[in-house]
């Protein structure tokens, strides 16, 4: 037995998610299928975790078990022939049997990109989130620093995500500006709920509006309750980072 070890690039524009569904178009279906094609037998691949529909990945990491050896170098090749636009793999490696793609996971990094303008700017289409901008986003900086630690974050969580543990880790939460104008919040931490970034980035936002305080987010965590944080932003600003194992 061989594991296969992938990481991922893609934009979920076009994508109803991550995880293959009948008859719709995802991530994951695509890669299988040219696996399957590539190297003859039928792969199932295994991710980090499953993004929704929308969102996108700059460092999705995912695996595969094949019976016997394979050139890494070919299949990786054929991967970026053979892959749709909106897919590549950046890196394809032989690893440990004892590796997993979603349990040996140390650390995972999601960065969600908006700008600020009265307008939609085509350029970001499906890349960032608009925000009308009477918005202070010093006052959102300073809400980060206080999801940081170990926490129980059911505040930040669908209701309908099934969960029973709700308790995670975050290492770092900040927002900075790029060169391209546009704002990045970016957050890692050792996992994530369901639409967690998203319920916390529209929280942010409410903050830098003012509906909210930053002093307000220890509250909003304590609560214990959905009803206290933010909406769930629109997924199109969403990018998973990084994943690290």
């Amino acid at each position: 037995m061989v594991r296969i070890m992938m990481v991922i690039e893609y934009m979920g524009t076009d994508f109803c998610g991550f995880q293959t569904q009948p008859n719709k178009r995802t991530v994951q279906g695509e890669i299988e299928k040219v696996l399957t094609d590539v190297i003859g037998l039928p792969i199932k691949i295994y991710a980090s975790g499953r993004t929704d529909a929308g969102v996108h990945s700059l460092g999705q990491v995912a695996h595969f078990d094949v019976e016997s050896a394979v050139d890494v170098k070919y299949l990786h090749h054929e991967l970026i022939e053979r892959l749709p636009k909106d897919i590549s793999v950046s890196k394809v490696e032989e690893v440990s049997l004892d590796f997993d793609s979603r349990f040996s996971v140390k650390r995972k990094t999601y960065v969600y990109k908006f700008y600020l303008s009265r307008y939609e700017k085509a350029v970001y289409a499906g890349r960032a989130l608009r925000v009308n901008d009477n918005i202070d986003v010093e006052k959102m900086k300073l809400a980060c620093k206080y999801l940081v630690g170990t926490y129980d974050f059911r505040s930040f969580v669908t209701k309908k995500s099934g969960k029973t543990d709700f308790v995670r880790t975050v290492y770092s939460a900040s927002i900075k500006e790029t060169e391209e104008g546009l704002f990045e919040f970016e957050i890692c931490g050792n996992g994530f709920l369901y639409n967690m970034v998203r319920i916390i980035m529209g929280t942010l936002i409410e903050v830098g509006r003012g509906r909210k305080e930053p002093e307000d987010m220890p509250k909003i965590i304590a609560g214990q309750s959905r009803n206290l944080a933010g909406k769930t932003v629109l997924p199109h600003g969403l990018y998973m980072k990084k994943v690290e194992y």
